[in-house]
């Protein structure tokens, strides 16, 4: 039983990291984390932008860094367009008010 519970543990603290990266991947380079997850998929730009309800232009733009989206379509491109849980988005979002934060605090 204690083996069990280790074992569930380790796979838990895994899995942690596994979403900790991918969360600093989103923050620090949201175009480049959004192109390699429509290739991963082998998705289109417009398979992507149908997802979440834009157009595949504007994902474009976004892939290429000439947009930076607002927060809102950043977290519906996240939870509808790639389906993250919650969770992820959550941390996500805590991720970026503080980097944004730090920003301020900088000037």
């Amino acid at each position: 039983m204690a083996i069990k519970l280790r074992m569930e543990i380790e796979m838990l603290q895994d899995r942690e990291k596994v979403v900790n990266v991918k969360v600093a991947k989103a923050v620090e380079d949201f175009g480049g984390l959004i192109r390699e997850f429509r290739l991963k998929n082998n998705l289109s730009l417009q398979d992507t932008a149908n997802l979440v309800s834009c157009s595949s232009s504007y994902i474009w733009r976004i892939e290429n860094y000439k947009r930076n989206p607002e927060l809102n379509f950043r977290v519906r491109l996240l939870s509808l367009g790639m389906c993250w849980e919650t969770k992820d988005v959550q941390s996500y979002i805590q991720m970026v008010i503080i980097k944004e934060t730090l920003e301020l605090q900088k000037n």
